[in-house]
């Protein structure tokens, strides 16, 4: 999630140091991360007392010319004040096993949000940075500028230049976002309660938790998933309000629409960019998703009695039975997929690519919440700390849903020229309980993600930027989604999988089996982007052209998102009542910004195929990509990407790239049920 200014929206052998710790009934040694103060909930408060004063002795520097170094060195600083307080309680907020923790978490985001947004609305912090740029501009280097002017620039963003009122407006609007996106993220996970006629009469316990898209009979997987994903009032009111909130924000701040807002400094830079991608995505993937849909109408048929019409509800169960027909079973394949060996095999990538090594070790008590916590220790070249990743694997109802990963402390060169070594945080569900990882398994989909959330994590460790406001992830969500995409590729290429796919006695998964599990991810490719353009477009939409008319009432969010997926598949039937994007939680992170994703894929398959994919261990094309990623946000992205590529993507470039990846992944052959 991106934030304005100072707040943005993370040696013993391997085998006998990978451990967990339960930390319940422990005395705290340390505070979370480090984090002295943070021993108690009640820690919180001081935190946030502790920022602020330090915070405003910072201002007084800026804004009373008493810095000993330059301006933007010093708002930097205070960035990072805020920051490394702001983002460990934010990943507290959602992780924490504790409810007193994660509560008091939540109040200390409400106070660091008030302080950022009433910081990011000051007119002379604004002027103080602003006149810096022409009295130092003697000893300013590139990075001080572009640092700088990102600075200003959301400045800009927040209104500087408002009236009082209108500042305190902003403000406000700010707090409502947070609140309610937050209260809308909540309501997407909640399970549904099933009356116990309609248990009895589908089979199903009293609470729906899931949508059960895998269902057999056809009539329970349509009910479960018309019912888990029900037009809820609730949430439209939420979303309404959400959209609401954003739509007078940008109004405020001088733009047409959050959607036009939300473009500034992406890859693609603009509203009307980002539509015309997704349009031509859609134009490029339609021909090869119809071929598909095809494929799974004649499955449907086969299982079905009578001839059916496509619905929703249909698609995961279709894809799932064509692929155990055409590529068998792979589930079986977990076995090759210990905790234990994807952690080495990640290892094994980043040594050869990076010289990145890492040491893996037990948390000491109070420095993470209790639960099944791996820490691990990142090195180059064997004695250069990097920082340090924090891997959550339990599966529990005190933690935010869904694979993901946190920044907990950014990148940072300190005045000694020493760096502040980056901490983040994985979230993975792989156990229930305490479980040793060598007895932890995961199923293919479960691996690759771990690499994906590892791709985020290694961006953040290889960063070594001037500046925090810049660092790692800290740049163009595009940009952001690029390196965890990447390594989706890794994990999907042959010889990578057979190196790092191995059961307990070190035997490699066989050609004939990796390739069938390759073949099968690869399925359906082009359905997949498509449905990934309609919520992307629906998110775009709603916070652009449409957003007048859903905070007036007269076009509701449903409608929307019906009329858009109505265009896209004209030959799948919805299901009667239904709001899928009621549930679609990611409108609050990546709002008007969810088709960062595509442009991300796109982009990550042009690296793949350019720089990895004839030579997937090169060392020199390893530390050259590093070398880009070290970079952070220091630079604009269209000049990262045109270090890796060799040149600038266009819209053209990079709708193209996901069309020749579902062409040639497209599924054109019938398969016997």
């Amino acid at each position: 999630m991106s934030r304005t200014v100072f707040l943005r929206s993370w040696c013993c052998s391997l085998r006998n140091s990978l451990r967990c710790i339960q930390l319940g009934n422990c005395i705290p040694e340390k505070g979370l991360f480090g984090e002295e103060l943070l021993k108690h909930p009640s820690g919180f408060k001081l935190l946030n007392e502790k920022v602020r004063k330090r915070s405003f002795e910072l201002v007084d520097k800026i804004v009373n010319r008493k810095c000993e170094k330059k301006v933007v060195e010093v708002f930097d600083d205070l960035s990072n004040e805020i920051c490394s307080a702001a983002d460990l309680a934010e990943c507290v907020r959602n992780m924490h096993s504790a409810k007193e923790f994660s509560a008091a978490a939540q109040e200390s985001m409400k106070d660091f949000t008030e302080l950022v947004e009433s910081l990011n609305t000051r007119s002379d912090l604004y002027k103080a940075l602003k006149d810096s740029l022409e009295a130092e501009s003697s000893s300013l280097t590139d990075v001080d500028k572009r640092t700088a002017l990102l600075f200003l620039d959301d400045f800009e963003q927040a209104g500087v230049s408002l009236t009082k009122t209108q500042k305190c407006e902003y403000v406000r609007l700010s707090k409502e976002i947070f609140m309610v996106g937050s209260q809308f993220a909540h309501g997407a996970e909640l399970p549904v309660t099933v009356a116990p006629f309609y248990s009895k009469m589908y089979r199903v316990k009293r609470h729906l938790y899931s949508p059960n898209t895998l269902a057999v009979n056809r009539s329970t997987r349509q009910w479960c998933y018309a019912t888990y994903y029900s037009y809820n009032e609730e949430q439209e009111k939420r979303l309404r309000h959400l959209i609401t909130c954003r739509h007078l924000l940008a109004r405020l701040t001088g733009y047409q629409s959050y959607a036009h807002r939300a473009q500034h400094n992406s890859l693609l830079g603009s509203y009307e960019n980002a539509h015309d991608f997704l349009i031509e995505v859609i134009k490029s993937c339609q021909s090869a998703a119809e071929q598909e849909l095809a494929v799974l109408a004649d499955v449907l048929a086969q299982v079905e009695s009578k001839r059916e019409h496509l619905c929703e509800s249909d698609l995961t169960y279709l894809c799932m039975l064509y692929r155990e027909n055409a590529f068998g079973q792979l589930q079986h394949l977990s076995r090759y997929f210990s905790f234990n060996n994807l952690l080495r095999g990640f290892e094994l990538i980043t040594e050869r690519l990076y010289n990145v090594s890492f040491s893996v070790m037990t948390p000491v008590a109070g420095e993470i919440w209790p639960g099944n916590v791996i820490k691990i220790d990142v090195f180059q070249d064997k004695s250069k700390f990097l920082g340090t990743i924090y891997i959550d694997i339990q599966d529990r109802q005190t933690k935010t849903s869904g694979d993901c990963h946190f920044t907990v402390r950014c990148s940072k060169q300190l005045d000694d020229g020493s760096y502040q070594t980056p901490i983040v945080v994985l979230s993975l569900s792989l156990t229930k309980g305490l479980e040793n990882i060598d007895n932890v398994f995961l199923v293919p989909h479960q691996a690759e993600n771990f690499f994906h959330e590892m791709g985020h994590a290694m961006h953040s460790m290889l960063a070594r930027t001037q500046y925090q406001h810049v660092a790692g992830t800290r740049c163009s969500t595009d940009m952001a989604e690029i390196p965890s995409n990447l390594m989706e590729y890794f994990f999907n290429n042959i010889d990578i999988l057979r190196e790092i796919a191995k059961d307990n006695h070190g035997r490699p998964i066989s050609v004939e089996d990796a390739a069938s599990l390759i073949t099968s991810r690869f399925a359906f490719t082009s359905l997949e982007m498509l449905q990934q353009a309609v919520y992307s477009l629906f998110d775009l939409e709603a916070h652009g052209g449409n957003a007048e008319g859903i905070m007036n009432g007269r076009v509701s969010t449903a409608d929307l998102y019906a009329s858009i997926w109505s265009v896209v598949f004209p030959n799948v039937k919805k299901e009667t009542g239904s709001a899928w994007h009621h549930r679609f939680a990611h409108l609050v992170p990546y709002g008007a910004k969810y088709y960062s994703y595509l442009v991300a894929r796109a982009t990550a398959s042009l690296i793949w195929n350019t720089r990895f994919r004839d030579c997937p261990f090169s060392r020199e094309n390893g530390l050259a990509w590093a070398k880009v990623l070290s970079k952070g946000g220091s630079l604009p992205s269209a000049e990262l990407l045109n270090s890796a590529l060799g040149y600038w993507p266009t819209v053209q470039n990079l709708a193209m790239a996901l069309k020749e990846e579902a062409d040639q992944t497209c599924q054109r052959s019938a398969v016997s049920i």
